[in-house]
């Protein structure tokens, strides 16, 4: 298994400038998940978009969000994530102002707003959902830098379908688990706070669109309460489609 590894490398070395070798040698520290969380952020193909090391990437960004009670609100946002420094900036508008947002390590959150905007509401519409998002963005990514770590990959089922499930331990506060698809390596599912049907958390459904620059990017990411009987539950968190993608 090493030779095969080591052997993996020698090729990323000769397609991938010095940035995206060093994504997949970490990839490979990795132990038993090496193989799966290596060929997920292959088939991504970021590091080779970027020429390297990850940067920055700006989208159009269609936000639907629910309060307490429900209520849905939906806006169209520009948003720009700089997948290496794990930041994510949103600019929106409101019939008083524009405003921006932004949601960086380490839990921090900041709104800049004309006067007149309630950045009060900004805030708990968006606070949340930013931070989840910039973790989402950045996905198999997560389990080489930074404090997650990765178990034991296992076989499992998700809405039918075979996926691969990789645990995490160490700190788990924003996933306890990704799931990604057995034939493609891609990453499918992030469930967060819980793992398991009837319990209290939420699973994060990804959906994806080629661009022209050969990268694989997320086109939907949306956020749902974990079901009482299945994992795929069906009460909404907020939803994010994605659009006009630019590294």
């Amino acid at each position: 298994m090493r030779t095969v590894r080591l052997g993996l490398i020698c090729l990323f070395a000769a397609a991938c400038p010095a940035g995206c070798v060093e994504y997949h040698k970490a990839a490979m520290k990795l132990g038993p998940a090496s193989d799966v969380v290596s060929a997920s952020i292959e088939n991504l193909g970021w590091a080779k978009a970027f020429g390297g090391r990850l940067g920055s990437a700006s989208f159009v960004a269609i936000v639907t969000t629910y309060d307490k009670d429900g209520h849905k609100y939906t806006d169209r946002q520009k948003m720009v994530v700089d997948l290496g420094a794990n930041r994510i900036t949103a600019a929106g508008a409101t019939p008083q102002g524009t405003w921006k947002a932004t949601a960086g390590p380490g839990g921090t959150f900041s709104v800049n707003a004309q006067a007149g905007v309630n950045t009060g509401l900004v805030s708990r519409r968006m606070g949340s959902a930013l931070a989840i998002l910039r973790h989402r963005l950045r996905g198999p990514y997560n389990l080489l830098e930074g404090k997650e770590s990765a178990r034991t990959p296992q076989k499992d089922q998700v809405g039918g379908l075979p996926v691969i499930r990789v645990g995490v331990t160490g700190d788990n506060r924003m996933a306890v688990a990704y799931y990604f698809g057995s034939a493609t390596g891609i990453l499918k599912y992030v469930t967060a706070g819980a793992d398991s049907p009837g319990s209290n958390g939420t699973v994060t459904s990804y959906e994806y669109r080629s661009l022209k620059n050969g990268a694989t990017f997320p086109s939907l990411i949306q956020v749902n309460r974990i079901g009482r009987n299945v994992l795929l539950g069906e009460t909404p968190v907020f939803q994010v489609e994605i659009s006009d993608v630019k590294f």
